[in-house]
């Protein structure tokens, strides 16, 4: 469930943190602006999606600090990775702990979400209680209390100036209509088949270690796409090895949604409207068919159902060619 914090409360949060972080905007007089489709997922132009990898680096500085003052111990945050996903993968990838909000990019209207991975949610919440930042690792799934709620959302309104003045060079933008989900899968922020751009924070306490997300709807971005070009004679940075290597082990800790369609076939209607408990419905597979193992949505392996132990499980079989993925939708 929903919990919008009220005006009030918002503007309390992000004005108590936002401090004096006031500069007049730079006029984008000069920059070229380039033409691109936003509604095309995976076609972010290269110079825009690395102009955004620059802007949150900015951001991982910020949140590295406002972590570190409020759990009164040196909290890392590294930019893990950018990357282009459809909306509907980057909900299903997250975990159904944590939390998330949406808000709103003022003036431009465009939504957008944050999300902090649970382990590092239940270490600051043992850390405002006077403990080490222990992250509860084995799995406090639990309900927050009101209290706990609020220590979060305190913090969150920091986070969320943080965000402001991490725009700031590219564009004066306010965060409104911020809305609270502990489960993402309730967030509506996009179509399912919208492309969004996913910005990942590995943030490392001396305890734990947590994923921060930011989910950019391609369409949340369209107003600003001609301030994301880059200005002339800008070089941009090449990463590391280090921040290579930080991108990989952040892209492994990733959870991807995978499911097994052992069967399919189709029905009418009236036929739908006519089953009862004990009816057998005939399928259009073949007894001897292999399933089909989705992941992320996608085709990807064609495998034998089977058990582990006691869990279900699937033996891979053979590899789906990626122009062959349509066929199995």
């Amino acid at each position: 469930m929903a919990d919008e914090l009220t005006d009030d409360e918002l503007h309390n949060l992000i004005s108590a943190a936002r401090a004096s972080r006031e500069p007049d905007l730079p006029a984008t007089s000069g920059t070229a602006a380039m033409s691109y489709d936003f509604g095309r997922p995976q076609q972010v132009h290269k110079d825009q999606a690395r102009r955004m990898e620059s802007i949150h680096e900015e951001f991982a500085r910020l949140l590295a600090a406002t972590l570190s003052s409020n759990m009164r111990q040196v909290v890392d945050v590294d930019l893990a990775f950018c990357d282009q996903l459809v909306y509907h993968e980057f909900i299903g990838a997250l975990p159904n702990s944590g939390i998330a909000y949406s808000f709103v990019l003022s003036p431009t209207g465009g939504q957008a979400i944050l999300s902090v991975a649970n382990e590092l949610v239940m270490s600051i919440i043992d850390r405002a209680f006077g403990g080490q930042g222990q992250s509860f690792a084995g799995g406090d799934d639990r309900s927050l209390t009101q209290i706990e709620m609020n220590i979060v959302n305190k913090l969150a309104g920091r986070i969320f100036a943080d965000l402001e003045a991490t725009w700031e060079p590219v564009a004066r933008v306010e965060i409104t209509e911020v809305a609270l989900e502990t489960n993402p899968e309730f967030m509506q922020i996009a179509a399912p088949g919208d492309g969004c751009f996913i910005v990942a924070f590995e943030a490392n306490t001396r305890s734990a270690t947590g994923l921060v997300h930011l989910c950019y709807p391609l369409g949340s971005l369209e107003p600003l796409s001609a301030r994301l070009v880059p200005p002339p004679g800008t070089r941009m940075k090449e990463a590391t090895p280090d921040q290579i290597d930080r991108q990989r082990k952040a892209l492994g800790k990733m959870k991807i949604p995978v499911h097994l369609q052992v069967a399919h076939g189709a029905l009418s209607l009236n036929e739908v409207a006519q089953l009862q408990e004990g009816d057998v419905v005939k399928l259009d597979t073949q007894k001897d068919e292999p399933a089909v193992l989705f992941v992320g949505g996608r085709a990807k392996y064609l495998a034998r159902p089977g058990l582990q132990g006691r869990k279900r499980a699937a033996k891979i079989i053979d590899e789906i060619d990626a122009d062959s993925e349509d066929l199995y939708g």
